[in-house]
């Protein structure tokens, strides 16, 4: 169940994140109502759709390859409903928000950007799947945007917001990184991973030719905690030093 309701949020995430971009690029074309609705809709649906072919086990919906492809299938079927937008701009608005699918997942749970040539997933790692900070941000912005003759001001304010956020997260994992080749630079790091943490912390784990340290670290801050290490014998001890 708690998978379910996760997958509801993520997707819920990806929604916002579209619409939010559709809207903000269209600008005069979203003036009534009724012309949000559809660019919300359309902006929306763009930004989700790849995972439709995960559902079936491919990771092809999450190529970047097919994110123009994908973009002009909606352009076309947002054409279809209303043409305040030319046809080449609908389509280059709703790549965009395809695209965005892509670098969530890309900063999230990571993603195949090159598949099928290549299969291997890439990511950098700084958020969870259901953020809180993202998802609040944002769907207060498009709700408060949408209700608001200053909307384009409010949904440009919630991405900046959401940039800045992201700026800072990726700032603090580089320097967490940057921290821990410093303390293992004598030994040879041959794994080395930071995650995010629940409580805004980060977790690593560093592999060495001498040693095997898993920890966490605050994103406001340096210090190292490590929880726990691999002895000689090869057996995991729990610690808690810096």
């Amino acid at each position: 169940m708690d998978n379910i309701s996760g997958h509801i949020i993520h997707v819920f995430l990806h929604f916002v994140v579209g619409a939010s971009l559709a809207y903000l690029f269209c600008g005069k074309a979203a003036a009534s109502k009724v012309n949000r609705k559809v660019l919300f809709i359309f902006g929306g649906a763009a930004a989700i759709s790849p995972d439709i072919s995960k559902l079936y086990g491919d990771l092809l919906g999450h190529s970047i390859w097919l994110v123009p492809v994908i973009g002009l299938f909606f352009a076309a079927c947002y054409y279809a409903f209303q043409r305040k937008i030319t046809f080449k701009k609908a389509w280059l608005i709703l790549s965009i928000c395809v695209f965005s699918h892509l670098f969530i997942d890309f900063i999230g749970n990571g993603v195949a950007p090159f598949y099928p040539f290549i299969k291997t997933e890439t990511d950098f790692f700084i958020v969870n799947r259901n953020d809180a900070v993202l998802l609040i941000t944002l769907t207060a912005a498009l709700i408060i945007g949408a209700s608001t003759r200053r909307r384009r001001r409010i949904f440009l304010s919630g991405l900046i917001l959401v940039a800045l956020y992201l700026g800072g997260l990726s700032f603090s994992k580089l320097q967490l990184q940057q921290a821990l080749e410093k303390k293992y630079k004598n030994e040879n790091i041959y794994v080395m991973l930071t995650f995010p943490r629940e409580g805004f912390k980060w977790s690593f784990m560093v592999r060495t030719d001498e040693t095997s340290v898993d920890g966490y670290s605050p994103i406001a801050g340096l210090d190292i905690h490590i929880e726990q290490e691999m002895n000689k014998s090869g057996e995991w001890i729990n610690v808690d030093k810096q």
